[in-house]
C-alpha cells in the first residue's frame, strides 16, 4: 500500500476519480481489448495493456501477451510512475534504470526490458491509469509512434468517460420507472427491469387514469443507448396517449408518434398495455406483438392473453384490436419481456416454470424478485423485465 506521505490530497482525489469511473474489477470488454490488440500490432511489441492504478494495486482492464494478468501489488507496478507524468513515460532499458532493476517483471518472466506508457485521465483531468507497451528488448519510440500512442490513449479516455456516463444514464433510466405501485384495495402490484448492460430497451410503467390502473410493458428491439432512447420516447407516448384515449386508440396514437423514429432507426417495439377496473377485475388490453402476458390462477392453471396485432413500427397503418378478460380473486397477471425466453427451449416450458414461481410465491413482489434473481443467476444476455399484478382472494 502507498505510504501515508504519498496519499496526499492530490493522490486521494486521483483515487476517488478512478473509483468514480466504475471500471475497476469489471469484466473484459471488446472496446478495450481491441485497442491493446491494435497497439501490439502497430508498435510491434509482444505485450500491451490498459492498467488502472489504485492506491494499493494496479488492476489490468485489458491486456495482450501478459497471460491473463489482473492484479499487481503497487510496488511491482510500472504504470504507477506513468500516472505521475503529464505525457508519455518511456524507459528504453529497464535494467539500466534503478527504479526498475529490481522489479519482478524485469528479474523474472517475461523479463521486460522496454516500457512505454501514456497516462489515462479521468474527466476531471486526474491521471488514473496507463496505456502501456512492453518489449523484451531495449528500444525507443519514434516521434510518429509517440503521436499514435497519444491518439490511442485519447480513444481510451473517451471510453472511460463513456462508461461513467452510461452508468449515470442507467440510474436515470431506472428512476424514470415507477418505484412504488399505487394503492389499490384488494390488489398487489410489483415490477422490475434489469438491463443487460448499464442501460437497456425494456421498460414498464403504471399510473392511475381516473379510478383505473393503467399498465405498460414494452421491449425495443436491440440493446444499449439506441434502444434506451427509443424506450424513453415509447414510454412517454404510451403514458400520454392513455390519459385521454381507450386502449385501442391509445396504442394507435403512440404508434403514430413513434412511427418516424422507428422507421429511421429500422427498429420496432413490442408492447402490452392494459387498463384494470379494480372494482370488477375487468382488464381491457392491447398486445402489440408482445405475446408474453399470462394469467395464472390459484391452482397453477393459466391462460395466455390474446394477440392484438404486430409490434409498433413493423407495419405502418396497423390497427390494434382491444381484448377484455377478468382478473378473478386469487389470479395473477404476469407480463415479462422476451429476455426470459432465452433460458428455455420453448414458450411452454417457460410458462410452466412461471406457473411454479407464481404458485409458490406469497406476494407479487416475491414473484418479481424470484424472476429477477433467476435471470441474474444465469448471466442474462438480453434485457429482462417482469410485472406482476395479483388480485387477492376474497
Amino acid at each position: 500500500m502507498m505510504s501515508a506521505e504519498v496519499l496526499d490530497d492530490e493522490e486521494i482525489a486521483r483515487a476517488e476519480a478512478l473509483h468514480a469511473l466504475g471500471v475497476l474489477d469489471t469484466p473484459s470488454e471488446s472496446r478495450y481489448d481491441q485497442v491493446v490488440e491494435l497497439a501490439e500490432s502497430v508498435f510491434d511489441v509482444p505485450m500491451a495493456a490498459v492498467n488502472l492504478v489504485d492506491t494499493d494495486r494496479q488492476w489490468t482492464k485489458a491486456q495482450v501477451g501478459l497471460d491473463g494478468l489482473e492484479d499487481v501489488p503497487l510496488i511491482h507496478s510500472m504504470c504507477r510512475h506513468t500516472v505521475q507524468q503529464s505525457d508519455i513515460f518511456i524507459v528504453p532499458d529497464t535494467t539500466a534504470d534503478e527504479r526498475f532493476q529490481d522489479n519482478r517483471f524485469v528479474r523474472e518472466p517475461p523479463h521486460i526490458r522496454f516500457y512505454a506508457g501514456h497516462p489515462l485521465r479521468a474527466p476531471g483531468g486526474e491521471r488514473v491509469g496507463s496505456l502501456c507497451l512492453f518489449d523484451t528488448h531495449p528500444r525507443q519510440l519514434s516521434s510518429a509512434q509517440r503521436r499514435i500512442l497519444r491518439q490511442m490513449a485519447g480513444w481510451l479516455e473517451k471510453e472511460l468517460t463513456f462508461h461513467r456516463e452510461l452508468e449515470r444514464a442507467g440510474r436515470i433510466q431506472q428512476l424514470l420507472m415507477p418505484r412504488l405501485p399505487p394503492r389499490l384495495h384488494g390488489y398487489q402490484l410489483a415490477g422490475r427491469c434489469t438491463p443487460t448492460h448499464e442501460i437497456g430497451g425494456d421498460f414498464y410503467d403504471w399510473h392511475l387514469v381516473g379510478g383505473a390502473l393503467q399498465l405498460h410493458v414494452a421491449d425495443v428491439m436491440g440493446k444499449g443507448v439506441p434502444a434506451a432512447l427509443i424506450a424513453a420516447s415509447g414510454r412517454a407516448a404510451l403514458r400520454g396517449a392513455s390519459q385521454f384515449d381507450d386502449q385501442q386508440q391509445a396504442m394507435a396514437r403512440a404508434a403514430a408518434v413513434l412511427e418516424e423514429q422507428l422507421e429511421d432507426t429500422a427498429t420496432f417495439v413490442t408492447a402490452f398495455s392494459a387498463r384494470l377496473d379494480p372494482a370488477t377485475g375487468d382488464l381491457v388490453y392491447v398486445d402489440a406483438g408482445h405475446g408474453l402476458a399470462v394469467v395464472f390462477d390459484a391452482t397453477g392453471g393459466h391462460r395466455r392473453l390474446k394477440p392484438s396485432g404486430p409490434p409498433l413500427g413493423l407495419l405502418p397503418g396497423t390497427t390494434w384490436r382491444a381484448h377484455t378478460t377478468t382478473l378473478a380473486p386469487g389470479e395473477t397477471l404476469l407480463v415479462v419481456s422476451d429476455g426470459f425466453l432465452d433460458f428455455f427451449t420453448d414458450l411452454d416450458s417457460a410458462i410452466l416454470r412461471a406457473a411454479d414461481v407464481v404458485h409458490e410465491a406469497v406476494t407479487a413482489h416475491q414473484v418479481v424478485e424470484r424472476f429477477t434473481a433467476y435471470a441474474q443467476a444465469r448471466a442474462h444476455t438480453d434485457d429482462v423485465t417482469v410485472v406482476a399484478l395479483h388480485r387477492e382472494p376474497v
